[in-house]
């Protein structure tokens, strides 16, 4: 999957290279080309984040560097609880404060470092992903 710039006057690159760029060359933030489709799996819904992730997100990272990594930065990035609670009939409320700042960022900035680490550029590995 190539990702492309908000304001389109960059090129399309990986989520790799978006992730070591931050920001596209044109100021614009990096958005997927397209959006995947299909159907989620009905027997995901009792898997764990960890194992979900992976699952949910693989199209993003489809020909990237980082693609057979995915699980393995998944495990790490995800090894803590994260309660779903029903509140209503049809409304659920995914608890995002159990990490272990006990804030929503250990979602994404653990993830983010994670990837950040494995990305094959020594470059992106000495940088630092403040939140």
């Amino acid at each position: 999957m190539k990702f492309i710039s908000t304001r389109g006057k960059s090129e399309p690159c990986t989520i790799s290279e978006a992730m070591k760029q931050g920001l596209a060359p044109d100021g614009g933030l990096y958005v997927p080309e397209s959006w995947p489709s299909g159907e989620i799996d009905p027997a995901w819904a009792d898997l764990e984040l960890a194992e979900f992730a992976p699952k949910i997100l693989a199209p993003f990272f489809a020909g990237d560097p980082l693609e057979g990594a995915l699980p393995e930065i998944c495990t790490h990035a995800f090894d803590f609880s994260v309660p779903l609670k029903s509140i209503g009939a049809d409304t659920h409320l995914l608890e995002l404060f159990h990490g272990p700042t006990s804030a929503f960022k250990d979602f994404g900035a653990r993830f983010l470092a994670l990837c950040l680490d494995r990305i094959p550029d020594e470059r992106a590995r000495d940088r630092m992903v403040l939140v």
